[in-house]
């Protein structure tokens, strides 16, 4: 480690690939520090966002008009813009503090950070280093600075999984805070895999009845007559500007059978699929 004014410390750089932009979040260096006597940063901002992992020791984190002392296994991040300053508090005795850090940048980190519970007015996590998380961290120091063709693809595969350990840490198994919209992004993405209300019961991990009532209230329609909406309105398309037989097109939609897909037609369109189909024949210029 090379000394500087207040700790020893080793960094690593980053330069990501173009593929890795265009993913819209990336590391641009990694690092690992330890402690001299009356350890001390700031007040000072950042450019970028900065994870740090308390590995040893006592970290006090000063963000605002707020102060946070941290340690062992916790875990800090530093905002773009916002101003902050950390230090050992007294008194200076073992262990060490010791950290290690990962910078990153790009528009969707606010997001992902956002996601995982951190924010500029709430940017810690207790006990966040948890599982695999050291192993990953080792992981993304020994791969940031290696530009082999290729590597790329190790980074964010890391990088991911860091994310995917700290959310394990820190949100609730099954808990979605926008739920509804995801709900209804999912049937969006899944109607035509014959999906039914009770696997969007299941995926959004609320009772039915509340899915049903949030759902009118939002929508003014229930989650069933969207599915429904979904199909029919796919089926339209499938027999008015495709050349699939009418049976192709239920198994498309996720129906078991023809019979049960021209029975739920009929019923939307008042009309069966093949009548549906004549009626709308494109007439000849």
């Amino acid at each position: 480690m090379k000394g500087m004014a207040f700790e020893y410390a080793e960094m690593k750089y980053c330069i990501p690939s173009e593929m890795e932009r265009k993913g819209g979040i990336w590391i641009l260096r990694t690092g690992r520090s330890m402690a001299k006597p009356h350890y001390y940063v700031g007040p000072k901002v950042s450019e970028n966002y900065a994870l740090h992992f308390v590995l040893n020791g006592k970290i006090t984190l000063a963000y605002g008009d707020e102060e946070v002392t941290l340690s062992e296994g916790d875990v800090f991040c530093l905002f773009p813009h916002t101003r902050f300053s950390y230090w050992e508090p007294p008194p200076h005795s073992e262990p060490t503090l010791r950290t290690q850090w990962v910078v990153l940048d790009g528009e969707l980190t606010d997001n992902a950070l956002t996601r995982i519970g951190l924010s500029p007015r709430k940017p810690f996590i207790f006990a966040g280093m948890k599982g695999e998380l050291q192993a990953v961290l080792n992981q993304i120091y020994g791969c940031v600075d290696d530009d082999t063709v290729g590597n790329e693809f190790g980074r964010q595969k890391w990088l991911y999984q860091l994310f995917e350990l700290l959310a394990a840490a820190t949100v609730r198994k099954g808990s979605k805070s926008n739920w509804l919209e995801q709900s209804v992004f999912y049937m969006d993405s899944h109607y035509m895999e014959g999906i039914t209300v009770m696997d969007v019961v299941e995926y959004a991990g609320v009772h039915r009845t509340h899915l049903y009532c949030e759902f009118i209230r939002a929508y003014g329609i229930s989650p069933s007559h969207y599915l429904m909406k979904l199909r029919m309105e796919r089926a339209a398309v499938l027999l008015t500007e495709t050349d699939v037989s009418v049976t192709e097109a239920a198994f498309s939609l996720g129906y078991s059978n023809l019979h049960t897909f021209s029975r739920a037609f009929a019923k939307y369109y008042r009309t069966s699929p093949t009548s549906y189909r004549q009626q709308h024949v494109p007439v000849p210029l």
